[in-house]
């Protein structure tokens, strides 16, 4: 008897749910709404805001790899170890980061040229 209560209940819960889902749903409204509109954002603005914001991402991904570098040199506690491998990150971090500003500076100066 139990599962039958169970199983009724879910059935009414369901039934419930299914009409509310399908009261949000305008079936008989236009295909498109009049104020769904795009940007008028040209591709190759497009793809500099891509590029821009993965810099941005990379960027924020070193800081955080060098912020761990960091903690590893202040928690070596003397261990040889930790520290020569947090100043290997730290140097890695530094160059990344300059990779990273170089390659945005490059891309940047090619999509002028090009799209000039």
């Amino acid at each position: 008897m139990n599962i039958l209560k169970t199983v009724g209940f879910i059935s009414l819960a369901s039934l419930a749910s299914l009409e509310q889902s399908f009261a949000a749903i305008n079936f008989w409204g236009g295909n498109v709404q009049s104020n769904v509109a795009g940007t008028a954002n040209t591709a190759d603005t497009a793809i500099q805001n891509l590029i821009g914001n993965a810099m941005m991402f990379l960027g924020i991904l070193a800081v955080c790899y060098g912020l761990y570098g960091g903690f590893l040199i202040m928690t070596a506690a003397g261990e040889d170890d930790k520290v020569k491998k947090g100043k290997t990150i730290l140097i890695q971090v530094a160059i990344g980061l300059v990779v990273i500003f170089l390659a945005n500076s490059i891309v940047q100066w090619v999509l002028g040229k090009i799209l000039i």
